[in-house]
């Protein structure tokens, strides 16, 4: 994935997500956030207000990971996050359903998630669907619909509380058709018009029950599954 967001396709992808993300995480707070392999080449979390932001990442790249682990398996203690970021990494998941036990058990009580996704009904979509036998990425991927994921979302307990269509371009790989395509951008702020290469959703995971009055002063909370030791900080 991170070689096609190289491509001219990928890259106004990319542009359309990250300015996405940037807004999304603005209004997000806490200690700890978890992004689970990005395939950007920038960098969304500079406009973060999480104060510790981790990146996971199935082996370690040249760039670093604060995390290298499987995706579906997190050395994470649970109720220990407070954001979650997972930018396409479900459609590509052998088991879907893990990755997000995995994201609900790690997340505090009103923790957010954010996903990012494919459109399945769109033009990206159809194209997936005609040519997933090729096995190129991003298209071989299983696109799941915002309605799915609503449901499944809803029976781990998380609110639904926004979806963000991102990227009216077509899926044609040439930076000349693409740049004359630019003005498709525009429909992004024009609310759910059909035909969006993909989206961002935004959930909380839901307090059940009583929740307890927190006190003002809490003690730095830690990440880690315990056994597991933190990287030391440095000077």
């Amino acid at each position: 994935m991170q070689e096609w967001y190289r491509t001219a396709l990928g890259q106004a992808l990319e542009a359309s997500e990250l300015a996405a993300v940037r807004d999304c995480l603005t209004n997000l707070f806490g200690y700890h956030l978890l992004t689970v392999a990005p395939p950007w080449q920038g960098n969304p979390l500079d406009s973060s207000r999480v104060r510790h932001c981790i990146v996971q990442t199935p082996e370690r790249i040249a760039d670093g990971s604060s995390l290298v682990s499987a995706s579906d398996a997190w050395p994470v203690a649970g109720d220990s996050l407070d954001v979650i970021l997972l930018p396409h990494v479900l459609e590509f998941a052998a088991d879907p359903h893990q990755i997000l036990r995995e994201a609900e058990r790690c997340l505090i009580p009103e923790g957010h998630l954010v996903i990012l996704g494919f459109n399945p009904w769109g033009i990206w979509g159809g194209r997936s669907l005609f040519t997933r036998w090729r096995g190129r990425l991003p298209w071989c991927g299983r696109f799941l619909g915002v309605s799915r994921l609503r449901d499944w979302l809803a029976l781990l307990g998380f609110d639904t509380l926004a979806v963000q269509p991102l990227c009216y371009r077509l899926p044609i790989n040439h930076a000349g058709l693409l740049a004359r395509t630019a003005l498709l951008d525009h429909l992004e702020g024009a609310g759910h018009v059909p035909g969006n290469a993909g989206f961002l959703l935004l959930a909380r995971k839901r307090v059940v029950g009583m929740t307890p009055i927190r006190p003002r002063w809490r003690p730095r909370r830690s990440f880690l599954s315990p056994g597991m030791i933190e990287p030391t900080r440095r000077s």
